[in-house]
């Protein structure tokens, strides 16, 4: 681990927000989802879990996911929880001097991700997703969730908050996308299933009754048009054309039948 790369994210974080989160909470909070993420799990991620989990558990390769940031990325990104910087080290930028903004919950995944991503000199900030985003810089074109949702606590129902809390972040025109590890709907090998109910168990995953249609309306609230792939157990989503809160009510409350 880089020590001046692990300081520099703390202080940075600590610039930009309000509070130090302590990443080791109790059960059903954020902070339990992020807290497996150590300098010696990270060092060990990218072959673990995106190269052999990827291929062989959830059945969806990263070239997969690669190719996703690819047709989405911008010049103008932020990536919210970023693991090692895995696919922003690989992705293909528009250009050659994009401007990256890191946003994690864990201080070692940002510091590990902006020290593999110190050539474009990347902005870290430390906060919970599921809480209102103020990292004073907003009006970006693209904005990833990678393997994300999956970790939070909840369904994906009361996860879509995150939706509504990155809107503000993203310019007009500008496109959400990601992807999630379903537990409900999708193909999942015995190893799959095993896995879940560890990982569920140890509050690292939290996704037993996430489905693609919960996701759907999520995405359906918030955002003018989105998208949904699904490959193996992963649904690989995009969203754009940002709705008010105003036009965001109405739709939830139609889908609830409300109206």
């Amino acid at each position: 681990m880089d020590i001046e790369a692990f300081v520099a994210a703390r202080n940075h974080a600590a610039g930009k927000m309000n509070y130090e989160p302590n990443l080791y909470g109790t059960d059903g909070d954020t902070r339990k989802g992020v807290a497996v993420y150590t300098p010696l799990t990270l060092a060990l991620y990218d072959l673990a879990v995106l190269r052999f989990s990827n291929c062989f558990i959830w059945q969806c390769a990263p070239h997969v996911l690669l190719d996703f940031y690819d047709r989405h990325i911008s010049d103008r990104h932020l990536d919210i929880g970023v693991g090692t910087g895995y696919f922003l080290d690989r992705c293909r930028f528009p250009s050659t001097a994009p401007t990256i903004a890191l946003f994690d919950l864990n201080p070692h995944c940002l510091a590990k991700s902006a020290k593999r991503l110190r050539r474009y000199g990347p902005a870290c900030y430390m906060g919970d997703v599921l809480q209102r985003i103020d990292i004073g810089v907003s009006g970006f074109d693209s904005i990833s969730l990678n393997y994300l949702l999956h970790c939070l606590p909840g369904n994906l129902a009361s996860k879509s908050i995150v939706f509504e809390n990155v809107k503000p972040l993203l310019r007009d025109g500008g496109v959400v996308f990601g992807s999630t590890i379903l537990g409900e709907g999708v193909r999942h090998n015995p190893l799959a299933r095993q896995l879940m109910k560890i990982y569920n168990a140890k509050g690292i995953f939290s996704n037993l009754s996430d489905r693609r249609s919960d996701l759907e309306a999520g995405l359906k609230a918030n955002f003018a048009e989105h998208t949904i792939h699904i490959a193996g157990s992963v649904a690989l989503f995009s969203a754009r054309g940002r709705m008010t809160r105003s036009v965001a009510g109405t739709q939830l409350r139609k889908q609830k039948g409300t109206w």
